[in-house]
């Protein structure tokens, strides 16, 4: 456990310990410091350094409210008596700043603190970690050069004599947030190097958040490196021990590193699962930037799939969080994400008026690469709408981007749009040849565009009347494909090879066949929230005649299945008089429907009891958690049957034995994501059996839910 009277590691999270069940997790960190604050008869300085304790969880919680609150609470109650308390509070104020990316705000802050500390070992502390924040705001503002040389200034700063736990606590973090700048600077090597530092010294001291930064930031660089693998099996260690101690912003940030590695790695469900646990963890508003990244991600999958109209709502919902609280570059990639669906779904007019202000953004930004992926969604967008002239206008604009940038990827790709530009004005012949040219930059990294290319290459080839070339191409698209899980792609494929020629058409659908029926049979992770509902008070109706019981509970469930199937949810069993409701099988998980689903049910159980006399001895409890789940066909291998299971359907059970008439007990997940609909929710802590950890939940009743999810 850390040292109370040690408050100085709680501005760089050394706080959790897996030894003390008091402090397991950040929630009942918070607790048991809320706990201190309070309690009677404890010495002023003891409770002074409880509220530093407190203020640090809090921003490691990123509770911007609640450690604002707390400070204000610290500075009322010390008015100057405690100057070590106020001033350690002042920079995590200024971290705070930091966490919630009000950069000047935070930079005001910190050159107002002043530093006059007797001790010798305490002033070098506080210097170090001010040089460690005005290098995390330059960093952040693009300065990565000038954060470097301040980071190397904080870690000199700490060697004044031996080093202690507090300073083996700050380096670190230092070294951490080295490394993010190295990674940000491409010197992938570099920060390989600082975060393997930052491991060892974490290690050493038993500082598990601080070495779940340093395996994330490995294996952000592996991915950086291609080394996909290695990249996700570092994360993966990384969100083991995040989600150990229940640290809402490193599950976040470390899902979506592993989703964007299975993304690389054209793995899209496994990157899709990984989105949606990130999803959840967002809430809603509370991470503004990362929740539009998820949206977008999402969306991309969905894309893939050709799930058109789908992918279109996480690309709104993307826009609409970046314009309020985004960066005009955020705006920019928002505005063609939302552009190219809109193309995509044949609403040319909002395609073109999105695209069109993308580009001008990413001009007044002099961002070529951003650029560049703009206008070549615009050189597409004027093709399908026939508008060959304007393709022609802004494909010359991409070749001249593309050339000043100086990446051959880019090039490639405005080489492929000049081909299909020149197919369009019947010129298929120079098509060919600038197709053919463009498919061998391309074919390097294999992806989306080297499908597409051979696709635009099979179809210059049928217009130049080289019909088995032509085939060969569609066939060799569809399979790579498949290779890939482009699903959009390999059915365009199809279709166009389907025109050429049936029959070899009837032989790559059945190729596939066999393959996607395999793929359906086997287990996969699936991310979902689970809604379960009980009744209270059942062995009344045992007093009744069997007929009459089994009416009266039929009606029960029959009530109930409607609910579940009018809110999207999947009824997963009944188990006496408990039903279990999953959301997130057919579709994205949905927490806020889950908990939706949930509250409609007690509402409708109030119902029954209004109607029907024989249920007003009885009545209901809810529960939602949300998590880590398995589906696929599991069993005996004579009694195979489909089946979900996983944590939260254990955990879901858990609240829901604890859990009064008239309540909906949440995990604390399922909370994240949704209790920005709630009006007041009780957090309580459910005891554990003895091989579990206890766990907290939030209790609301069946009326604090204000606002619904929009039905689809």
């Amino acid at each position: 456990m850390p040292e109370l009277n040690r408050p100085i590691l709680a501005l760089v999270g050394h706080i959790v310990d897996d030894g003390d069940p008091e402090l397991r997790s950040l929630d009942l960190a918070a607790r048991f410091f809320e706990r201190k604050v309070g309690q009677r008869g404890a010495k002023e300085d003891d409770i002074a350094n409880a509220l530093v304790w407190l203020i640090g969880t809090r921003v490691e919680l990123h509770n911007a409210k609640g450690a604002i609150h707390t400070i204000g609470h610290l500075r009322a109650r010390s008015r100057g008596r405690f100057r070590e308390a106020e001033l350690l509070a002042s920079f995590l104020e200024v971290r705070l700043f930091y966490e919630i990316r009000d950069y000047v705000q935070g930079l005001k802050h910190l050159d107002r603190l002043q530093i006059r500390e007797e001790d010798e070992r305490l002033a070098a502390r506080l210097k170090a970690l001010r040089q460690q924040y005005r290098a995390r705001f330059q960093a952040a503002s693009g300065q990565v050069k000038v954060a470097l040389e301040e980071y190397g200034r904080a870690l000199q700063a700490l060697r004044v004599g031996p080093a202690q736990l507090e300073d083996l606590a700050i380096t670190a973090d230092i070294l951490n947030d080295n490394g993010d700048a190295l990674h940000q600077d491409s010197r992938l090597d570099d920060a390989l190097d600082a975060y393997i530092k930052a491991e060892t010294v974490a290690k050493h001291i038993n500082f598990p958040l601080a070495q779940a930064r340093s395996l994330q930031g490995r294996g952000n660089v592996m991915s950086s490196r291609k080394e996909i693998e290695e990249g996700i099996r570092f994360l993966r260690s990384a969100l083991d021990i995040y989600q150990s101690f229940d640290s809402p912003y490193g599950i976040l940030k470390t899902c979506i590193s592993l989703g964007r590695a299975y993304y690389a790695a054209n793995d899209f469900r496994q990157a899709l699962f990984y989105f949606e646990e990130a999803r959840v963890q967002c809430g809603k508003g509370k991470y503004p930037i990362e929740e539009a990244e998820v949206n977008a991600r999402i969306g991309d999958i969905l894309l893939t799939e050709g799930q058109y109209e789908k992918a279109a709502e996480f690309y709104e919902h993307e826009l609409q969080i970046v314009s309020i609280q985004g960066s005009e570059r955020n705006r920019a990639n928002a505005l063609r994400n939302v552009g190219r669906i809109q193309r995509l779904l044949g609403n040319f007019m909002r395609a073109e008026a999105c695209l069109d202000e993308s580009r001008l953004l990413f001009e007044r930004l002099q961002d070529r690469s951003g650029l560049c992926l703009t206008l070549q969604q615009m050189v597409q967008c004027y093709l399908e709408e026939g508008k060959t002239a304007q393709a022609r206008g802004s494909l010359e604009t991409l070749k001249q981007a593309a050339d000043r940038l100086g990446r051959s990827h880019e090039i490639g790709l405005a080489r492929m749009l000049e081909g299909i530009v020149l197919r369009h004005e019947g010129r298929a012949g120079d098509a060919r040849t600038q197709l053919e040219r463009s498919l061998q930059v391309l074919a390097r990294e294999p992806g989306f565009f080297t499908v597409m290319c051979r696709l635009e290459l099979a179809q210059a080839m049928e217009e130049l009347g080289e019909r088995e070339s032509a085939i060969h191409q569609f066939k060799e698209a569809i399979q790579m494909s498949r290779k890939l899980k482009l699903h959009d792609l390999e059915k365009r494929s199809l279709d166009s090879l389907a025109r050429a020629d049936r029959s070899e058409w009837a032989r790559m659908l059945h190729g596939g066949g066999a393959a996607a029926a395999a793929q359906r049979r086997r287990a996969s992770r699936v991310f979902l929230s689970v809604a379960a509902c009980e009744l209270r008070g059942s062995e009344a109706l045992w007093s009744y005649d069997p007929e009459e019981a089994a009416v009266l509970l039929n009606h029960y469930f029959e009530t109930m299945t409607v609910i579940i199937q009018q809110q999207g949810g999947v009824l997963g069993r009944i188990t006496g008089d408990r039903l279990i409701m999953v959301f997130g099988l057919e579709s994205t998980c949905d927490p806020a429907r889950a908990l939706q689903c949930a509250q409609m049910c007690l509402e409708a159980f109030g119902r029954l009891r209004q109607e029907n006399p024989r249920y007003q001895a009885l009545g209901i409890a809810g529960a939602v958690a949300t998590g880590q789940s398995i589906e696929g066909m599991l069993g005996p291998t004579d009694r195979l049957d489909y089946t979900v299971v996983g944590e939260p359907i254990s955990v879901v059970q858990r609240l829901l034995a604890f859990a009064d008439r008239n309540e909906i007990l949440l995990c604390a997940d399922t909370y994240r994501a949704v209790g920005h609909n709630i009006s007041q929710a009780t957090p309580r802590e459910i005891d554990a059996p003895r091989s579990e950890q206890k766990i907290i939940a939030y209790q609301i009743s069946a009326s604090r839910v204000l606002t619904r999810p929009p039905a689809r």
